[in-house]
């Protein structure tokens, strides 16, 4: 940049020589160049960028290095050492100790073998959603795995004895465990906040998985599909559509083959019903999804309306 300027200097010099006469004093030469150098010398300096500013264009860019300059094994170094500071073990947990007992003893001829993730353990210092937000971070690794792991599922428990006294309560539980995980859904759906929960069509998703979910509680009783075989907790099961598909399920029918069951759906439902807990099959395939993610407590009583 010196020379630049120097030969720049230099230039001026021989055009003023040239052009204003060509008896030119060294005097005056010299007075020239020192106003010149005076000039490139003593000028404003630029304004700084301040990096604290809203229109700073370097905010959330690494000084001096590019992204790309990071190796991939650093990357991935980094990327582990923050995954263990906010998930936990998702297969060793309350959760999963706490539902074996439904996944051992159901008649869904899936659930001995699948593979189930669990929230993390329940603390009683925090608010429902308190704990809620300590576990969204795995069941977002969760619905990115589950494809490749082949996972089946995520279960959440809450503590039965605030949340599974009786219908009415476990509702609005549900209600606010599904708002919480819809609220930091990072695909921004939001799901929860849809007015059209209760119509077909709708299903929850999170982070554009959508999500097959089913509720056990400690009052439903020994002749209901939602039994929770003696566990005092409640449970809140997060099941991939994409999971279904691994199983090859067959699609959904109102038709059932009682007498000699065919295809796996036939076989769960008739082992429900020889179980002495037989659900409701609808006469249609189009119904809201909704009203089977909390049934009520008596066999042919009307759907609960958990999410109002």
């Amino acid at each position: 940049m010196r020379v630049l300027t120097a030969v720049r200097l230099l230039c001026l010099l021989l055009l003023l020589y040239h052009t204003v006469s060509i008896h030119i004093s060294w005097l005056a030469a010299l007075y020239g160049s020192l106003l010149l150098v005076s000039l490139y010398i003593l000028r404003e300096p630029a304004k700084r960028v301040e990096l604290h500013t809203t229109e700073n264009p370097l905010r959330g860019k690494p000084l001096g290095v590019s992204m790309d300059d990071i190796s991939n094994e650093l990357r991935s170094n980094i990327d582990k050492q923050i995954s263990a500071l906010v998930t936990y073990d998702p297969v060793h947990c309350q959760a999963i100790e706490e539902f074996e007992a439904i996944k051992s003893q159901t008649e869904c001829i899936f659930a001995k073998r699948a593979r189930v993730w669990g929230s993390c353990d329940w603390d009683d210092q925090l608010t429902l959603e308190g704990n809620i937000y300590k576990c969204v971070p795995t069941l977002l690794k969760f619905v990115h795995l589950c494809p490749v792991l082949g996972l089946d599922a995520f279960v959440i428990m809450l503590s039965g004895h605030e949340y599974g006294r009786d219908l009415q309560v476990f509702g609005r539980a549900v209600r606010r465990v599904l708002t919480m995980v819809s609220s930091l859904d990072p695909a921004g759906v939001c799901c929860m906040e849809d007015t059209n929960i209760c119509r077909r069509g709708w299903v929850f998703q999170f982070n554009k998985c959508t999500m097959f979910v089913t509720t056990f509680a400690p009052f439903y009783t020994s002749n209901h599909s939602r039994f929770a075989f003696g566990s005092k907790n409640c449970f809140i099961l997060l099941q991939p559509e994409v999971s279904f598909a691994q199983h090859d399920l067959c699609p959904d029918t109102p038709v059932t083959n009682w007498d000699k069951p065919q295809t796996v759906r036939d076989q769960i439902r008739v082992g429900f019903r020889d179980a002495g807990r037989p659900y409701k099959i609808r006469d249609t395939t189009h119904y809201p999804m909704a009203e089977d993610i909390v049934k009520p407590d008596q066999p042919g009583a009307e759907n609960f309306e958990w999410w109002r």
